[in-house]
């Protein structure tokens, strides 16, 4: 069940973002989103979340800033159902093109993107933190 976050779920999104990613957003990082007034959807199965995405509209545009799936539910389309809903909404809100950034490692992500017709448009170069230095991130842009 797709459901759009509030404040309070900001504990249960830090528990799939240290569960999944190397270097997690902290509470204050999506407690930046809430304020700035970014929109959020999660993903409940069982009244737990599986899944989040978060999203900046503005512009005509759609900057989608992270997306998380926790472990025992990624490759079951969660990754997938929460991102035509975040392009869905904001194509409702006027935006014509979305776009990301996502580590060049991450193949998993990048065959999501690639599969809902996002395309790569450009690297930024040490974008990532890594356990040893920076990893460059891949640019993908969709036009909705």
């Amino acid at each position: 069940m797709l459901h759009t976050l509030v404040f309070s779920d900001i504990p249960a999104l830090i528990a799939i973002e240290n569960e999944v990613h190397a270097h997690p957003w902290t509470a204050e990082a999506f407690e930046i989103c809430f304020k700035a007034g970014y929109s959020g959807f999660g993903m409940k199965k069982d009244e737990q979340f599986v899944g989040f995405i978060i999203l900046a509209l503005g512009a005509e545009e759609c900057h989608i800033l992270n997306l998380g799936t926790a472990r025992a539910y990624q490759h079951q389309g969660v990754g997938t159902q929460l991102l035509l809903y975040a392009l869905q909404h904001a194509k409702f809100y006027g935006a014509r093109i979305a776009y990301l950034e996502v580590r060049a490692s991450n193949v998993h992500a990048i065959a999501l993107y690639r599969k809902v017709n996002f395309f790569p448009t450009g690297i930024r170069k040490g974008y990532y933190q890594t356990a040893t230095g920076h990893e460059d991130a891949s640019m993908f842009t969709c036009e909705l």
